[in-house]
Order: C-alpha cells, then structure tokens, then sequence
C-alpha cells in the first residue's frame, strides 16, 4: 500500500470514467473504497502507512438521478399483468413494494415474525442504513398480507431451497413488458410511493421516515412534483394581482 501514489490513484479514478466508461458514482466509491482501506491502515499503525494517498482527490460530479414515476393508469396496467405472471410470489411481491415504499431487498426476506397486527407496523430489523426502522401497515396491505399462503416462515420462501426467493427477475421483466413498461425498474415503484405521497400533500419530513432515509436530502430525490401539483403552487402568485 505504501508504494501507491496520489496521482496513480487520480489516474485510475478518472480512467473510469473516459476509458472504461463507468458512471461518475461508481468511479467516486473506487475513491471511497481506497480512502477508507487507507484510513484503516493508519488506525492499525500498519508499519509503513503514515498517509492517505486517495485523501482530497476531487470527486466527480454525480448526475445519476434518474426519475421514473408510475401514473394511476400504468399502476394498473402493471397489477394485471404480475396477477397473470407463472410467479406465484410476484403477484404479492409488486403490489406491497407500490403500497409500502418498500425496497425489493426488504420485502423478499420479510417474515412473518415481524408482522405485527396488534400494532398494524411491519418491522424491518436491518435496513440498508443498518438500523431497524417500522412500516405501517394500512389496510390495503393488511388486505395482501391476508391473501399470501402462510406456509413458512418467509412471506415468499425459494420451493427449492426454503429460504427466501432472490431470483424474480425475469418473472419480474415478463410482467413490466407484457405491461408496455420495458422502462420500469422494480426501484421506481418505491420512487413512486415517495411521489404519491408528495403529490398527496404530505411532507418531507413524513416520506423521510416512511422511506427509512437518515438524511433529507436523500429523500428529496424522490420528492417528484407533477405538473398539477405545480400548477397549483404557482397559481398562488394570482394573489398579488387580485
């Protein structure tokens, strides 16, 4: 480690980008990645390692946001086709990532255990930020939850193996085209409940904890306004002039 030099650590970051055509974020955790091996090393006292050469190398500018929401009518369109999908699990799988904001991740390793109907909250114990953070369970989830087989542990447990299932892809990519929604990543449906949610009137604050985000400025990349909702904002200036 002490043979690298900031600018061969410079070299590769930007070779990332204009040779091997990688996107700005992903060339900026290559940076991250080597910062923090390095700041481990330092810590340990490695013998050898007294600096950190991926220190202030200037990140690239990130610009990977990309915004796809669903409209009611492509909503419906997309349940159809997953309820006619040979995944017996994708027809439940979809609806509850649209209905909670959801990641995939989260609701194909959910079981039944952290379902709490007393209390109407869905517990994830370990979410992407690392900590436990609770979902409420609305009454058109609940009304899904209702229609799944309880037959394991798992909500959408593997027939194969048992454990939950990882492999809907394709399942997942029939259904979208079948729906004449080839754009559509499974992603966009936790995009769309953000948007719903911001479109409804409610606040940053609210989608924030219902997303599981720890800062708000992640959240305001799925704060999408459409149109009407602008309209309306910005007919409030009429009231200077009437």
């Amino acid at each position: 480690m002490n043979n690298i030099k900031k600018h061969e650590i410079m070299k590769a970051h930007i070779d990332m980008v204009h040779s091997k055509h990688k996107k700005p974020a992903t060339a900026n955790k290559f940076l991250i990645f080597f910062s923090q091996a390095y700041n481990i090393a330092i810590d340990l006292e490695l013998k050898g390692i007294t600096e950190n050469p991926a220190r202030n190398i200037k990140p690239f500018i990130e610009n990977n946001e990309r915004q796809r929401f669903l409209t009611k009518r492509e909503a419906k369109k997309l349940i159809i086709a997953v309820n006619q999908s040979l995944n017996p699990h994708l027809k439940y799988i979809v609806p509850l990532l649209i209905l909670t904001g959801a990641r995939r991740g989260e609701v194909l390793k959910a079981q039944w255990s952290h379902f709490n109907f007393t209390h109407m909250i869905w517990t994830i114990p370990i979410s992407k930020s690392g900590k436990k953070r609770t979902i409420p369970i609305t009454d058109e989830v609940k009304e899904i939850l209702d229609s799944i087989p309880n037959n394991s542990k798992y909500l959408f447990p593997s027939s194969v193996t048992g454990k939950p299932q990882t492999n809907i892809f394709h399942a997942w990519d029939y259904a979208r085209k079948r729906a004449g929604l080839k754009d559509v990543r499974m992603h966009d449906l936790r995009h769309s409940f953000a948007s719903v949610l911001v479109n409804s009137g409610r606040s940053l604050y609210e989608v924030q904890q219902l997303l599981g985000h720890s800062n708000m400025k992640m959240t305001q990349r799925y704060a999408h306004l459409n149109n009407e909702s602008l309209m309306k904002a910005a007919s409030c200036a009429g009231k200077l002039l009437s």
